[in-house]
């Protein structure tokens, strides 16, 4: 009965409406239909922007419906216009580098692959800068240890008053059992042969990037000066991307009083900022319109807003200085031997080949079950590239 009710869901519309603050969304029921949807923020960083653009989907469908062949166009008022091109399915980056300018209007232009045409007008919001982020030890509604990464921004204009924020986190990776050596075959048929030779491939110190994919806002109209001190990201302290060393760069976008309202609804509609991600359960009525019919709905926001950003470095002893930091692996030894003389066949050159364990050292433990010659490791504890690039990112400071 709720597969049937599920497959026969109706689609709800969000009306939004924009009244410089956040309005009660009063709800109508329609039925399924086929939405333009628009992903579209441009910022005051010089560089290529994206735009996105799909189509929804029923309920029960999981498959991203991407909107290609659209032509997209963003112009302001002094007349510098700039293309956009199509780099992957409903992906548009813009051809040239560019950034908004204070006080132009820009205008969005959509055309899609079946001459319907949509556009958006915005100017570019004030700017606020983020004076630092901070870190601090908390314990969770459930009990749980870590630490809570804040950010402070203020803004003596008071004019900003909506925020959004973005990040992007970096940690170190370095596996317990490196070494700066590794075993070569020499020959495997009788008689069997290996030797300790220098690694080849940087695989100590690895680094990993991830991206923050919530709906981070808030807001200061309601407090009596326009100052953020606001906790973006809170980790455990048994979580292991800040087992070694952990960078957390965010961006503070400023926001009209519409667009905070937008990404609010969404918010409470989906959990995730990007539109795309989920199963559309009905549609944000944004600020973009069908010139081609105006009856038309459109999903999604068109954006033009000021960006700060700041980076934060810390290694965990910094701060759990008298706690131990967590590996996402048990790394229990093995030492095969090189020929067993029962099969005839190498368990130690079958576990090279097979490439789930990589040599530590050589066997000086005594101990009985540990027969080899040659300490290995599971792979994951002695090669930092299963679990990350070993490419150490530019900006990064040991």
């Amino acid at each position: 009965m709720m597969k049937l009710l599920k497959k026969h869901l109706i689609k709800f519309l969000f009306l939004v409406t924009f009244l410089g603050c956040v309005e009660p969304i009063a709800i109508e029921t329609i039925s399924y239909d086929n939405f333009l949807v628009v992903e579209a923020t441009i910022t005051n960083e010089l560089k290529k922007h994206t735009i996105k653009l799909s189509r929804t989907f029923e309920i029960d469908k999981t498959d991203f419906n991407a909107e290609t062949g659209a032509q997209i166009i963003v112009s302001d008022n002094q007349n510098n216009t700039y293309s956009f091109s199509e780099t992957l399915p409903g992906t548009y980056e813009s051809d040239l580098n560019f950034k908004a300018i204070p006080n132009l209007e820009y205008t969005l232009k959509i055309t899609t692959n079946n001459g319907k045409v949509y556009t958006s007008k915005q100017q570019l919001t004030v700017n606020s800068t983020i004076e630092e982020l901070t870190t601090k030890v908390v314990t969770s509604t459930e009990g749980d240890q870590g630490v809570s990464i804040i950010v402070h921004s203020f803004n003596p204009n008071n004019n900003s008053n909506y925020y959004r924020y973005t990040f992007e986190e970096t940690y170190k990776i370095s596996p317990p059992f490196w070494s700066d050596s590794e075993l070569r075959v020499v020959s495997d048929t009788r008689p069997y042969e290996v030797e300790v030779v220098q690694r080849t491939v940087d695989n100590e110190n690895c680094y990993k990037t991830l991206f923050s994919n919530q709906i981070l806002i808030t807001e200061t109209k309601s407090l009596s000066e326009d100052r953020v001190n606001f906790p973006i990201r809170f980790i455990l302290n048994s979580d292991f991307i800040i087992s070694k060393r952990y960078s957390i760069l965010v961006k503070q976008h400023v926001l009209t009083a519409a667009s905070y309202n937008y990404y609010e609804t969404l918010k409470k509609l989906s959990g995730s900022d990007n539109v795309f991600a989920q199963v559309q359960p009905g549609f944000i009525n944004g600020n973009i319109t069908s010139d081609t019919d105006v009856n038309e709905k459109v999903i999604g926001f068109f954006d033009v807003v000021s960006v700060a950003e700041k980076r934060l470095f810390f290694n965990y002893e910094d701060v759990f200085p008298n706690q131990t930091s967590y590996f996402p692996s048990t790394c229990d030894f093995v030492a095969p031997i090189l020929s067993d003389p029962f099969s005839g066949e190498s368990p130690l050159i079958d576990l090279i080949k097979d490439n789930t364990h990589t040599y530590y050292k050589e066997n000086d433990t005594g101990q009985s079950h540990l027969e080899g010659r040659y300490l290995l490791v599971p792979k994951i504890c002695g090669d930092c590239t299963v679990l990350g690039s070993n490419i150490k990112p530019s900006f990064w400071i040991d």
